[in-house]
């Protein structure tokens, strides 16, 4: 019989998407899983894997053409059609995102996918959640707690990769950490197996998770007997697996030396001519950190690195305890200071995980995984796309400071911390009225440019694991007291990784504040697909001419990056003009 396959709503709130290409056609025995077709999402290609094994018998629409959700998109006879997997095709593609399933074999992105593993009667998994954006698989950043520990409901157990931030992952229920179903670099399914909880009250076959039922086998075996990882935790390539199949090897006994602790060829070699098998990491001391002054996820960074927060003396706002705080504590890290060797030259601000990997010659390394990597992604595509263009001028910042300082008195009162960063918001936000072409996008696909009726503007915030960019929503309704407000939260948010994803979409053109560190000129790169952003810099007491006399001002430099393909030189010349004339006269932002 034939099984209609319709298109799945894939998130994102789409309504339709454009078929990019086909990986099959009318005739092809494909199997379960196996990627059908590439389809077009205002972000990425998403890779449509099929429901069912069976003989295509109809594909509906042509690359190009836009098939509307819940849509036919192809015809897959079932009946008696079970794919073998030397007939399925292996599909070659160069997307972004691909749709995992739970039953998928490992593809070449190391999505791990684990699979549904044997627990004891009431245990749980918690599969990972929709966290938004349309995402169909998370990088896993870091763990937050350790197999065989204890944690509490809405404990945060992990950090997992969106394409914009690291986003908390707090546990469903409360019980013990029976097994994680990934490593850190990792990427795991979005509904896929994350962890395995035991001794949780409650569970039962009708959860909405999935609830493994084990073999009297399992059940009875002592944990020292199993393997320290599955086969679907461990990092390795799809050939390296082969070979380790191929040759009757378990890939969960095997130490890899690779990159992230990946499995190498040479180390399949190396264990079966005598290689021992991973040792597992030596338990750390646990410690009431309840009351101390951290967030939550600091707490549980200090759970998980055996830190007694009790011994740790806070650097953060109010003497909160950082995360910087807890490593320093960390017994990895005095190990480290007290053995001789080059000491890891990781910092909290750069966005590379606080871990080095020392090598031969003296060098170390540092995984480039985590923000750092999708950084690096979203800065080259922008780097491809747009058409970078830097225009620089000077501002006089006196005016605005001494309105600052005049209104700093009412600020207390509301209890606002009053910066300059809200009138260069709402300078900003009045040459956007006039120039709205700097407040837009373009739509490659369609051929059209789209200009944005709200002013979302994104305000970089450099934070322990990169740098993050929020957005003020609709800054063109607020004054300086809530644009002053907004900022602030939006910053502690992004600095406690306590961000809500809504609030890092829909941006429409960035500020980027690098002059508290330092600098009289830069050339940021354009948050791609918005037209430009607006680099503050350095604020220092300059001589400049007034009135053909030499007097001291507070000068900073604005240097604004832009789209060529979207704005002249002349308009950005003009807009950044208006910027100016707002801030040196303030009294028009208020």
């Amino acid at each position: 019989m034939n099984f209609e396959f319709n298109l799945p709503d894939i998130g994102e709130g789409l309504v339709e998407g454009e078929i990019v290409k086909w990986f099959v056609k009318v005739g092809d025995v494909v199997a379960e899983h196996q990627p059908l077709a590439a389809v077009l999402t205002d972000k990425a290609e998403v890779e449509i894997p099929s429901p069912k094994a069976g003989k295509i018998t109809r594909l509906y629409g042509k690359p190009g053409e836009k098939i509307q959700v819940h849509s036919p998109l192809a015809s897959i006879e079932v009946a008696g059609a079970a794919a073998a997997p030397a007939e399925a095709k292996s599909a070659k593609s160069t997307v972004k995102i691909s749709v995992a399933a739970p039953k998928a074999p490992p593809a070449k992105s190391a999505v791990a996918v684990a699979e549904r593993p044997a627990a004891a009667s009431g245990s749980f998994v918690f599969n990972l959640p929709d966290i938004g954006e349309g995402l169909v698989e998370g990088e896993l950043v870091k763990w937050h707690v350790k197999e065989g520990e204890l944690v509490e409901e809405h404990q945060p157990i992990a950090a997992v990769l969106t394409d914009k931030a690291e986003v908390e992952i707090p546990s469903p229920k409360a019980g013990r950490i029976q097994k994680l179903h990934a490593k850190p670099g990792q990427k795991v399914a979005v509904h896929g197996p994350l962890v395995t909880y035991s001794d949780v009250k409650g569970a039962s076959s009708t959860s909405s998770q999935f609830v493994a039922v084990p073999s009297p086998e399992a059940a009875a075996a002592p944990a020292a007997a199993r393997p320290s990882k599955s086969a679907s935790e461990v990092l390795a390539t799809p050939m390296v697996r082969k070979m380790a199949k191929d040759q009757g090897v378990d890939i969960g006994l095997i130490n890899g030396t690779g990159p992230q602790g990946r499995v190498l060829e040479s180390d399949i070699k190396a264990y079966k001519s005598g290689g021992s098998a991973a040792v597992a990491a030596p338990s750390r001391g646990v410690y009431d950190n309840s009351g101390a002054n951290a967030t939550s996820a600091v707490k549980a960074l200090a759970s998980t690195l055996g830190v007694d927060l009790s011994r740790a003396t806070g650097t953060g706002p109010g003497g909160r305890i950082s995360e910087t705080d807890v490593r320093a504590l960390a017994p990895s890290a005095r190990a480290a200071t007290e053995r001789p060797g080059p000491a890891a030259a990781a910092t909290t601000h750069s966005g590379y995980p606080p871990v080095s990997i020392p090598r031969q010659n003296g060098d170390t390394t540092v995984p480039f995984t985590g923000i750092r990597r999708k950084i690096a992604e979203k800065m080259q595509q922008s780097r491809r796309t747009v058409a970078h263009v830097t225009h620089m001028d000077e501002c006089d910042m006196t005016a605005v400071l001494a309105l600052r300082e005049k209104l700093k008195p009412q600020a207390e009162k509301k209890g606002i911390k009053l910066t300059f960063l809200p009138f260069i918001i709402r300078a900003l936000s009045k040459a956007l009225s006039e120039f709205p072409m700097f407040n837009s996008s373009l739509d490659e696909a369609a051929g059209e440019i789209v200009v944005k009726r709200r002013h979302n503007v994104g305000i970089a915030v450099a934070a322990p694991q990169g740098l993050v960019v929020p957005n003020v929503k609709g800054a063109q309704d607020k004054d300086i007291w809530a644009l002053a407000s907004e900022v602030s939260t939006l910053a502690e948010k992004v600095r406690a990784k306590t961000i809500e994803v809504s609030a890092l979409q829909d941006g429409t053109v960035t500020i980027t504040n690098i002059g508290p560190i330092g600098g009289l000129f830069a050339t940021p790169i354009v948050n791609h697909p918005e037209a430009a952003i607006l680099g503050l810099m350095k604020l220092a007491k300059r001589p400049v001419v007034r009135e053909d006399k030499v007097v001291v001002r507070s000068m900073m430099n604005l240097v604004l990056s832009f789209d060529h393909r979207i704005c002249d030189g002349a308009d950005a010349a003009s807009f950044t003009n208006t910027i100016i004339k707002h801030l040196e006269n303030p009294q028009t932002l208020l």
